[in-house]
């Protein structure tokens, strides 16, 4: 890392968890966080991975995301991502966010996890972050390995915003401006190497699945 790099850990509770802090290189702020740590040295991959997986599904689903890429810091897989600032149709962000959370089961969107903005005394909705407790990246791999896919995939609809359960959260809209029509497979193929043979058979699952039901929501209307 660059000498122009300021290290300043967001909040207490991070520590000892993640490793999370803000750098600036050539002028640009960017946030810079590990996965689940134990305290000691050891960090997760997942949920770097997982944020870079969610960032390039979100793109091709046109839901604006804060963009995530991986850097490796001293052996740490660390998830970066550019500071964010412009937005649009609040009620309309909001519902494709629910749509989203709801493909790749996001079971961390709680009311720290998504935000607005104002700039020129204009309220915005931020680009959505923060999606690295989806696709099952809470499941250790000896869970994926001794269970079957198909329970796991039921145990793990919930949620902890507007409703317990992401399936649920469905109901709350009325339409929904996303391409769900997207190769998923090439996006999770690409970052396969950090996954074992079993996460990645359950995330291609997941999102088989909800998609299919997302397309036979009677109330969606997709534009």
């Amino acid at each position: 890392m660059s000498e122009n790099n300021i290290r300043n850990f967001i909040n207490s509770s991070s520590l000892g968890v993640y490793t999370k802090y803000v750098k600036v290189e050539n002028g640009t702020k960017y946030l810079v966080k590990s996965g689940r740590g134990d305290g000691k040295s050891k960090t997760s991959i997942l949920e770097p991975v997982t944020e870079c997986i969610c960032y390039e599904l979100a793109k091709l689903m046109k839901i604006d995301c804060a963009e995530y890429a991986l850097e490796d810091d001293n052996g740490e897989l660390l998830s970066v991502s550019k500071w964010f600032y412009d937005i649009t149709d609040i009620k309309q962000d909001i519902n494709n966010m629910i749509v989203y959370d709801y493909i790749v089961n996001n079971t961390d969107r709680h009311l720290k996890n998504f935000g607005f903005l104002e700039k020129n005394n204009k309220l915005r909705f931020a680009p959505i972050y923060d999606n690295g407790l989806a696709l099952g990246s809470h499941l250790d791999d000896s869970e994926l390995e001794s269970e079957n896919i198909e329970d796991l995939l039921l145990d793990s609809d919930y949620a902890k915003c507007f409703d317990n359960s992401n399936r649920r959260q469905l109901n709350l809209i009325d339409d929904y401006v996303l391409n769900i029509d997207i190769d998923y497979e090439a996006v999770v193929s690409k970052y396969s190497k950090y996954l074992s043979k079993k996460r990645v058979e359950f995330i291609l699952k997941l999102l088989e699945e909800r998609i299919e039901v997302v397309k036979k929501c009677s109330f969606l209307n997709q534009k």
